[in-house]
């Protein structure tokens, strides 16, 4: 089974297990709530049920019926319904759960009659129900189309007074397809320009597959302005794709890729040492040769390494080797992230514990970004685009 097909089949599953359970509820709160007309509550169910597993059980009958399963060839209505469902889904997991916690509460602690409270509780059930279903369905869109940029300033411990200012500005995942096209890219480098950056380092994933739109993802990376230049880290879905002609398009246009290659760039005086790792499923760097690329010096004030990945053993090389900003991408900063009583729930937790944000472990900074496309899914959920903005400033 394809890979993409395996993830849209886990996701149904969870997303049919809550789905019974919140049936269960639905109907009982349809039936307590001793409203007069209750078909347009059957028919809103039908509608979901029909809309919410239309996709995956599709994809299952394209696979059994041709072998292979094309995630981007259905209609975007049924996709989009599908995601929309596990999201609305697992928010209101956490409404049923507490509604089946303080019911017994309530009818213990309230002068009221069972038969009062249990009317309550369903209508408010119910009422809880259709404003879940704006909310997620409005918060998925916006955060879908959204991009925002995280500001981050860093001392750089031991510089001295005569290292001038750097603005760094992180990127990745820009995952040019059908989904994510020119205009939205545009919005993105327009946003990278507006910090008037020092050093742009995109994290990969240039595009999610094929290779009808490496051009377009290539142009638009081109419009970056930056002192010294846009730098690019090979991803996973580049190096599935067609990893030669990504990097002849960049390089044509400017854009320099490090694989598993160190570079050196004079800021005023002080030298700045980039150091790129290809860090996928599918290629690591020997750690033989990670610790001789980690171990190469030209007396920099500055070390920085970037990856597609930032996993646990690059973490653990790039600490002992002092270096001072570790900047990964790959999670999509977890992409669908779904709070379970305050605590965000994404299948990126399955691969790493560093999903999105910026950790200072010791003295340096590791630092994960959102990127800007789409992989499984074409939506997002707390978890918008994101643009990285690294201030570093000499220490005083």
């Amino acid at each position: 089974m394809p890979w993409s097909l395996r993830m849209v089949t886990y996701a149904a599953i969870i997303l049919l297990i809550i789905f019974i359970y919140f049936s269960f509820r639905y109907f009982k709160s349809i039936r307590s709530s001793e409203y007069q007309n209750t078909r347009l509550f059957n028919i809103l169910y039908i509608i979901a049920a029909l809309g919410f597993f239309a996709y995956p059980v599709a994809g299952q009958i394209e696979y059994r019926l041709t072998g292979s399963f094309d995630r981007t060839g259905w209609p975007d209505p049924i996709i989009y319904l599908f995601w929309y469902g596990l999201v609305f889904m697992g928010t209101m997991l956490n409404w049923l759960i507490l509604h089946d916690l303080l019911k017994p509460v309530a009818r213990r602690l309230s002068s009221r009659t069972a038969d009062e409270i249990k009317r309550l509780f369903a209508r408010g059930f119910l009422i809880i129900t259709l404003i879940t279903s704006i909310f997620t369905a409005s918060k998925m869109v916006w955060d879908t189309h959204r991009i925002t940029t995280e500001k981050i300033t860093y001392t750089l411990s031991g510089s001295g007074s005569s290292f001038e200012p750097l603005t760094i500005v992180h990127i990745s995942d820009l995952h040019a397809d059908q989904y994510t096209g020119e205009t939205k890219m545009q919005r993105y480098v327009d946003r990278v320009n507006s910090f008037n950056p020092d050093l742009v380092i995109f994290g990969g994933d240039l595009i999610t597959s094929g290779t009808d739109y490496i051009r377009a993802g290539a142009d638009a990376l081109a419009g970056i302005d930056a002192t010294y230049g846009t730098w690019f880290v090979i991803g996973d879905h580049d190096y599935w794709t067609d990893t030669e002609r990504i990097i002849r398009e960049l390089e044509e246009r400017g854009i320099l890729t490090l694989d598993n290659q160190n570079s050196w760039i004079d800021h005023h005086g002080a030298t700045i040492k980039l150091t790129g790792i290809t860090e996928l499923y599918s290629s690591q760097v020997h750690t033989d040769s990670l610790t001789a690329l980690l171990e190469e010096s030209r007396n920099e004030a500055l070390r920085i390494v970037f990856s597609h990945q930032a996993s646990d053993r690059l973490i653990e090389q790039s600490l002992q080797h002092r270096v001072h900003q570790l900047h990964g991408a790959h999670t999509h900063g977890g992409q669908i992230r779904i709070p379970i009583f305050f605590y965000p729930v994404t299948a990126a937790l399955a691969e790493t514990r560093y999903v999105n944000g910026n950790w200072m472990l010791g003295d340096m900074l590791l630092n994960v970004n959102n990127g800007l496309g789409f992989t499984l899914t074409p939506v997002r959920y707390h978890a918008p685009a994101q643009v990285s903005v690294i201030t570093v400033n000499p220490e005083s």
